[in-house]
């Protein structure tokens, strides 16, 4: 049900975007020479060199982006005098790549390969690091356009050595995992182009917080495509289908129509793996929608489901147009299909009525051979798919265990590392104050006392963290013990949870409720509590306040705009409290995971990942439960379940 309804989504998306109206228009070749020129010469009266050294670059740039390669060419030997003569080595290299880049445009591969070659030796005479990992980047490029991955490989891998701990270069840096990636791909070395994402991956990892969100979002979108890619080479179906529906989220938030191409792409080529023609089918026309180009690729996939359905001729059209496209990825497998639809649906004129007929009865003496052999292997071949699936199951169970404990083990050394600075901080301060002979005006005290107070603070909230993960994994009962009332438990869990400061309004249906203030320019949510009630209960007051605190501080987490409702139901033996939120909901793939420690569905959303794992811990531990509320599809519902 989910991937149809992404389906259909997607198709919707990719239609809005088709007639979504031109976009606004660029500035011609002349105009943008033109603009660039003036600010040349005006940087010169200036005698600004390092600005006028940017507006050259610039100038080199715009003849690339406009595809003017013999002018590229020419101005490439003017702006690299030039550059060397002012000593602005890395403009130097950048444009001696460019050259290099418009010879391999032209056709001239070798003649390319032997001007980088010279770049390479010159860069590493000069001891330039950028210059040496430009001359490889377009070593590799060369190489890749020459279908050679080998060396292609070789050579991207030393760029990315060289540049992976440059954060301005960062989105060059992970469209060499991209190339990198689509080289093993094309090799069908699945298992290598795994290995590739898990790097990408954690270079990714290591990003986050250093660079732009949406350059972020970009790469993340390209490395899940690619391990798509290389699980559905591996035939792990499963993780194929989990790696498209985060390259899917993520297409969603970067909502660009190259993008929802490249993922369209992918989703064509994973139903034809699973052998969903049809899907797959309706997938190559969201391609198309996004596009005025012709993908040969795509082409090939979808004549593969027409013949799945039945639809031979217009399959036929497809590959007889392939087989003319001489430079087509897919030319030699054209001609090979081609062929056999000439056979199959008489294309060629010498076919007869007699050779239908013997077609035919071949056809029948191997269908009955070959149903009688699945009738002989059909019980040998459904243990064999049930092993598989326990298999494959535990090994996902297996990873993400191993996940867990890593995160577990980063979180620890993490917080073990922040207890550190405040420590020093307050051991500092009092050393100052226990100095006899140190007297301090009565502010500069003041100040001290107020510092060692803050981190003192600070000492204690990362010490909890570290309960609350012990408390995590626990399954010691906790004691009911206290005689109180719901409307206890929720005022002290608005108040722990400072709700109120991140929200513009609150309503309640309580005069015994009594929330802060909130500030009115935080955010566009409003918190409402409604049919709270004074209902008597038996419990452990101060754990089911953490527990409710906990999902109320999860809304806010995840609610950007909207609203955020708290309310309750009640029989003679329990009391349940629902918090309900419009916010951005949860994957139904991720319902059974997210009470697991370190679960966090968003990277870039701060948290540990343990406060769902907390709150059902403690809930159960009453001998209630805390769930999650799938039928509700708004954003989130969860049910705190507490005996009375």
């Amino acid at each position: 049900m989910k991937r149809q309804l992404l389906l259909m989504t997607s198709l919707l998306i990719g239609c809005m975007m088709l007639y979504a109206g031109p976009t606004e228009g660029t500035e011609t070749k002349e105009v943008a020479l033109a603009r660039i020129d003036t600010q040349i010469a005006y940087q010169q009266r200036m005698g600004d060199v390092e600005k006028e050294g940017e507006y050259r670059w610039e100038r080199m740039v715009a003849l690339k982006n406009y595809s003017y390669t013999e002018e590229q060419l020419k101005e490439a030997e003017i702006q690299m005098e030039w550059f060397r003569s002012n000593d602005q080595w890395d403009n130097y290299y950048r444009t001696w790549q460019l050259k290099a880049n418009a010879l391999s445009a032209q056709g001239k591969m070798q003649q390319s390969l032997q001007e980088t070659q010279r770049m390479l030796d010159d860069a590493k005479g000069h001891n330039s690091k950028l210059g040496r990992a430009m001359a490889y980047k377009q070593i590799g490029i060369i190489y890749l356009n020459m279908k050679q991955t080998e060396p292609a490989v070789e050579a991207l891998q030393h760029y990315a050595e060289l540049m992976k701990d440059e954060d301005n270069d960062f989105s060059s840096l992970s469209s060499i995992y991209y190339r990198m990636a689509k080289a093993y791909d094309y090799d069908k070395a699945f298992d290598r182009e795994l290995q590739l994402t898990n790097e990408w991956l954690a270079f990714l990892h290591s990003k986050v917080g250093k660079v732009k969100v949406a350059e972020v979002r970009e790469c993340w979108h390209a490395c899940y495509l690619a391990r798509a890619a290389a699980f559905i080479g591996l035939n792990k179906l499963d993780d194929a289908g989990l790696a498209l529906d985060t390259a899917a989220h993520h297409a969603r938030l970067i909502n660009r129509t190259l993008s929802f191409h490249h993922y369209y792409k992918m989703q064509a080529r994973y139903y034809m793996a699973k052998g969903d023609a049809a899907k797959a089918l309706l997938y190559t026309d969201s391609v198309k929608m996004t596009t005025n180009e012709r993908d040969d690729h795509i082409e090939e996939i979808r004549a593969q489901a027409l013949m799945m359905l039945g639809q031979g001729a217009e399959a036929a059209q497809i590959y007889q147009r392939l087989y003319h496209e001489k430079d087509s990825v897919f030319g030699q497998e054209a001609r090979q299909h081609l062929d056999e639809l000439n056979t199959l649906f008489q294309v060629d004129e010498l076919k007869t009525e007699q050779q239908r007929m013997r077609y035919l009865y071949i056809f029948l003496a191997v269908a009955t051979i070959v149903l009688a052999l699945l009738l002989l292997l059909y019980l040998g071949w459904r243990n064999a798919i049930r092993q598989k699936k326990a298999n494959e199951q535990l090994r996902i169970a297996n990873e993400r265990a191993k996940v867990s404990s890593k995160m577990k083990s980063e979180f620890i050394r993490n917080i073990t590392h922040e207890i550190r600075t405040p420590l020093n901080i307050v051991s500092g301060f009092t050393q100052i104050l226990t100095q006899p002979d140190i007297e301090l005006p009565e502010k500069e005290k003041r100040d001290i006392h107020e510092r060692v107070t803050e981190n003192t603070d600070r000492i204690t909230n990362l010490v909890d963290r570290m309960l609350e993960l012990s408390d995590a994994s626990s399954e010691v009962l906790i004691e009911r013990k206290d005689e109180t009332n719901v409307i206890d438990i929720v005022s002290q869990a608005i108040d722990h949870s400072k709700i109120t400061l991140h929200t513009r309004s609150v309503r309640s249906t309580s005069d015994d409720i009594q929330p802060q203030q909130s500030r009115s320019d935080e955010s566009k949510v409003v918190f409402e509590v409604s049919q709270i009630q004074m209902i008597h209960l038996r419990t452990n007051k101060s754990h089911a306040v953490r527990a409710l605190a906990q999902l109320l501080e999860n809304a806010v987490k995840f609610t950007r705009e909207g609203s955020i409702t708290l309310n309750m139901t009640y029989t003679e033996e329990k009391v349940c409290f629902i918090v309900e939120d419009t916010g951005i909901g949860i994957p139904t793939d991720q319902t059974e995971h997210i009470f697991e420690e370190f679960i966090q569905l968003d990277p870039f959303t701060e948290g540990t990942g343990i406060g769902l794992t907390i709150a059902r811990s403690v809930a159960q531990r009453m001998g209630g439960n805390l769930w999650l509320d799938t039928d509700y599809k708004e954003g989130s519902r969860f049910v705190l379940e507490l005996l009375r």
